[in-house]
């Protein structure tokens, strides 16, 4: 080849990764949209307040520390890292960090069966049983013998329905809020609380669900419980697609996710947030190894990755699930992508409860979420949740706010007192 052919292939070569790189950062910009608070009515100097009080509680070495995003009108105006991933303070916190979101995995699959309930292939009168028919006769709780973990039941007047897993009435336990009984009970079968490193399945997890008995009549009260597990299960029924797959392919990809998942390659474990305990004496430790029988810390990169907890069982970063809570405050849609139609978005996050009252406040509960009234710092209908590692969202319709919060601490005691105080900070940041 001359010399001046080899030189305009190198030049051709050179233009086209140039053209490829631009896209590429068109693309990113577009994505996510930026401003200064002012530009959206909010302080900066008062958002600035959070990193030191979030540095407050890891001196006292109640939480190693946190990332925060808070995004108004659909633009990021505040993010940070506070703190450290382990506990020999050697790896900062990073946005890119990968956290496991627990129980904010919940309103992503509730989303996913009404996008089923919009095809036709779910309704939510449906019972349980058409979809796991072990649920096609359902007894409820009578009498536990702590001794032999044995137990009497009685038949349910009621078949659960997809609308009470929905709302946390269907009846179906947590063994975690209630150790004696319900955690024995699903200990016995073999049914974690959480996402496992084990080799089992939801199918056969929520197979088992359906023939232990239920805490209360299905309709009858608020239970926090593995109601979303089983909707998880459900939802692979109807759509005949594994749970990750179906979420991978109608919500997170559609909306340009790209970190959040249930599993990881064992690639990104240098990227995983480490997990801390409280200890007795009010400071949280780094998590050992080997947390129980159902758990490892890295059950997200390492192990049989085949568990798909529907309730827990996804991981990733807070602008990966800011584009989700943008999703939703926009009422299904985000870019180019309707998720939801827009009824079905709002629906979501209206009570749903009727004459049921919700145990945790006075506010009540949609189908996935939290939905406020008169009870913190956020306008009624704002609506939220939160993860067992600390992790915490809410979405204000009435101000066009997100705000994220990821922590990694298993069920830390300062959740509720540190909560209170961003949501004093965000809502004193608004120019009045």
């Amino acid at each position: 080849m001359k010399p001046i052919q080899l030189l305009l292939v190198l030049l051709s070569i050179f233009l086209f990764a140039s053209c490829r790189t631009e896209k590429k950062e068109i693309v990113e910009v577009e994505k996510f949209q930026f401003a200064a608070p002012e530009e959206v009515g909010m302080i900066t100097d008062s958002l600035a307040k959070i990193d030191a009080l979030v540095m407050e509680y890891v001196e006292a070495k109640k939480y190693p520390g946190a990332v925060t995003l808070i995004a108004k009108d659909g633009k990021i105006i505040y993010e940070s890292e506070v703190g450290w991933s382990d506990s020999t303070r050697t790896e900062p916190y990073r946005k890119d960090h990968l956290f496991r979101m627990a129980s904010m995995t919940k309103p992503l699959v509730s989303v996913a069966a009404m996008q089923l309930v919009e095809a036709g292939k779910l309704k939510l009168d449906d019972p349980v049983g058409k979809y796991i028919p072990s649920f096609n006769e359902t007894e409820v709780l009578t009498d536990f013998n702590p001794v032999d973990t044995t137990w009497t039941s009685t038949s349910t007047t009621n078949i659960p329905t997809v609308k009470q897993l929905l709302t946390h009435t269907a009846g179906v336990p947590y063994g975690f809020m209630n150790p004696p009984v319900n955690g024995a009970i699903l200990t016995k079968h073999g049914i974690p609380d959480l996402s496992t490193h084990l080799p089992i399945t939801i199918e056969e997890t929520a197979s088992k669900l359906g023939d232990l008995p239920l805490m209360h009549e299905p309709g009858a009260k608020w239970m926090y419980g593995l109601n979303t597990d089983v909707l998880g299960r459900v939802v692979e029924v109807a759509s005949g697609m594994k749970l990750d797959d179906y979420i991978r392919e109608n919500i997170t990809e559609p909306i340009g996710i790209e970190k959040l998942d249930f599993f990881f390659n064992d690639s990104l474990t240098q990227k995983l947030t480490k997990v801390f305990l409280t200890g007795q004496d009010g400071t949280v430790v780094q998590a050992p190894d080997n947390m129980g029988p159902f758990y490892i810390p890295n059950y997200p990169t390492k192990g049989a990755k085949t568990y798909l907890s529907g309730g827990s069982g996804m991981t990733g970063t807070a602008r990966d699930y800011f584009l989700f809570c943008q999703a939703m405050l926009n009422d299904g849609k985000l870019g180019k992508a309707q998720l939801l139609k827009p009824e079905t978005a709002q629906a979501m996050h209206k009570p749903q409860l009727d004459t049921i009252t919700f145990p945790w406040g006075t506010g009540s509960f949609g189908h996935g979420f939290h939905v406020a009234k008169g009870e913190t710092s956020r306008p009624d209908g704002t609506y939220s949740w939160g993860g067992a590692f600390s992790t915490t969202f809410w979405i204000d319709p009435t101000n066009k706010i997100v705000f994220i919060q990821l922590r990694q601490v298993l069920q830390s005691p300062y959740n509720q007192e540190i909560d209170g105080k961003l949501e004093e900070l965000v809502y004193g940041a608004l120019k009045k």
